[in-house]
């Protein structure tokens, strides 16, 4: 009797262990099958693509998106400065006034900036790159790009106490030169007009840097505050493109943009950055009828205020609706109203 229940129990053991295998083999096919055939995607779901350059998560932390380029126009009074955003890098074209510095660095600040790959200041006046003392009080910057001047021209404090940090701070100097290209990530830089002493002379507006800006097939070009003698220049060596945007030249006054350096650019758009109610009455009548009889979108901030152009390889979108073509009087006149 006690062999027969010795013979049972282990029949018993036998079975329960066999279907304990069983069931452990189908578990381990389970998770075999779930890890090599993930779950196909609802496409009933909208896919939403963030088109900023930034995704915030936590409202703390900023994820670069790559693949778009950013140009910030800064509203910084009567003066120029330009942010230029790529994959998560940045430059500045232009600093702003004196006055305008905190301004500018505050902007910065509230994109995130951590540091510049590079500056360029476009000439040596107070309204372009006054404010760069501020900026580079501020923000690491290893390159500054500026024209070479000569010394009697450019003797007011601001900018030998700007160039007195630069020394202290080591940062390198480079004075551009024609054809010269440098790249924010996949952004290209390529110097267009670069007049010499001795070709600008007297003129510190003729010492201006421009510089064309390509990104896929979208292309910029900023004049700082060129007249037509470094215009003439750009046409004569045929290095102008033929561009979607043109940050106008000396804020839309009369002695830049001419005729014929605007039908060679032909741009989309027009950027221009000056001051509500400024002293030069900036930008003039004549330089806003030939953007208007050329129909390009003018984007400015003295009525725009602040303006952020968003750029794919093929494509631009603005951040504001354009201004319109009244000169700067007539602007500041009805703000007043």
């Amino acid at each position: 009797m006690a062999t027969e229940r010795k013979k049972q129990t282990k029949r018993h053991f036998d079975k329960r262990f066999f279907v304990f295998l069983f069931l452990a083999i189908i578990y381990i096919c389970f998770l075999y099958y779930k890890e090599t055939h993930p779950e196909e995607p609802d496409y009933d779901i909208p896919i939403i693509v963030e088109e900023s350059s930034t995704i915030e998560e936590n409202g703390n932390e900023d994820i670069p998106v790559v693949g778009l380029m950013r140009v910030h126009m800064i509203d910084c009074g009567q003066g120029d400065s330009f942010l230029i955003e790529c994959n998560g890098k940045y430059a500045l074209i232009d600093c702003g006034t004196r006055s305008a510095g905190d301004d500018v660095v505050a902007y910065l600040n509230k994109e995130h900036v951590d540091e510049l790959q590079f500056i360029i200041g476009t000439h040596q006046h107070d309204d372009h790159m006054g404010g760069m003392y501020e900026v580079l009080s501020n923000f690491k910057c290893d390159t500054v790009y500026m024209p070479k001047v000569r010394t009697d021209l450019v003797t007011a404090n601001w900018y030998l106490q700007l160039m007195s940090k630069i020394k202290k701070d080591k940062i390198k100097v480079v004075n551009p030169k024609i054809d010269d290209t440098f790249y924010l990530e996949d952004a290209k830089f390529t110097v267009i007009g670069q007049l010499s002493e001795t070709q600008a002379g007297n003129n510190v507006n003729d010492y201006s840097t421009v510089v064309h800006l390509a990104y896929g097939d979208m292309d910029f070009v900023f004049t700082g505050d060129a007249e037509t003698k470094v215009e003439r220049q750009i046409l004569n060596l045929q290095t102008v493109p033929d561009c979607e945007v043109l940050k106008v030249g000396h804020h839309g006054s009369d002695t830049s943009t001419s005729q014929e350096f605007l039908d060679a650019i032909d741009p989309e758009y027009c950027l221009i950055s000056c001051g509500v109610g400024n002293k030069y009455e900036h930008p003039c009548t004549v330089t806003m009828d030939k953007l208007k009889k050329a129909k390009v979108k003018v984007y400015r901030t003295d009525e725009c205020g602040d303006v952020v152009l968003t750029v794919t390889y093929e494509d631009i979108t603005f951040s504001t609706k354009p201004g319109n073509y009244k000169d700067g009087v007539t602007v500041a006149s009805e703000r007043k109203e």
